[in-house]
């Protein structure tokens, strides 16, 4: 019996799976810059973080302080839908930890409870039921990178709010692009990976040419939604 558990046990080690016990703070404003700590044991140098809802996991720029700390830091923060994300630390191999849960919340860093007669401040943007027929604008925070080099293939994340599934990014793009005939430059729409209701991902197979240099930018949602533009530079080398 004694071999057995030990048996066990090393085979349990051996996997490398981190476990998570806690995330401070677990509460966070919409759309605030905030640093988060996970505690728990078995991270590793090669661990990373990954958030979002379930099956919609992105990964965060986080770091490992030691085996039993780490570090996420959210340089934009977060929407307000869905109120509730995942925090999910994967050390590869297969070795994920069971999920933390991270609460957006309008309110300035503290829980918000609703009641009949109130709605937080940042809950669904207009509207306040399904029957409202309104819907928010989406609108781009930041695009990453914000150059890129002319032919280059690259992939873009755009970062924002108010996405909705099956959102399209639109691009200043040569219509005419691969043929022979004259470039004619109007808003071309590219199919996005939308991975949160504020990061979208487009991923472009060719690069754009040096001219013109500053290609507009825009989240169109399917219920006709658009953002206003914001403007992607491309430069004749490697920013």
């Amino acid at each position: 019996m004694t071999s057995l558990l030990l048996i066990l046990v090393m085979a349990q080690s051996a996997t490398g799976t981190p476990s998570s016990v806690a995330v401070s703070p677990d509460v966070l404003a919409p759309y605030r810059p905030a640093e988060l700590t996970i505690r728990g044991e078995g991270f590793g140098p090669d661990c990373s973080v990954l958030t979002g809802s379930p099956g919609k996991l992105v990964p965060v720029h986080s770091r490992v302080v030691s085996d039993s700390e780490i570090v996420v830091e959210l340089a934009v923060g977060f929407g307000p839908k869905p109120p509730r994300r995942q925090l999910i630390v994967d050390c590869g191999g297969g070795g994920r930890s069971d999920p933390l849960w991270l609460t957006i919340a309008a309110g300035g860093g503290s829980p918000v409870v609703a009641d009949s007669d109130a709605q937080p401040a940042l809950d669904d943007g207009v509207g306040t039921g399904s029957g409202s027929g309104l819907s928010e604008h989406p609108r781009i925070i930041r695009l990453d990178p914000g150059a890129i080099a002319a032919g280059e293939p690259f992939t873009l994340t755009v970062v924002g709010e108010a996405f909705q599934e099956g959102a399209e990014v639109a691009v200043l793009a040569n219509i005419h692009a691969g043929t022979s005939r004259e470039p004619e430059y109007q808003p071309v729409d590219f199919p996005a990976e939308v991975a949160s209701d504020t990061v979208l991902i487009v991923d472009f197979d060719r690069g754009f040419a040096p001219s013109p240099r500053l290609r507009s930018i825009t989240v169109v949602n399917p219920d006709g939604g658009r953002s206003p533009p914001m403007y992607l530079e491309v430069t004749g080398r490697l920013p």
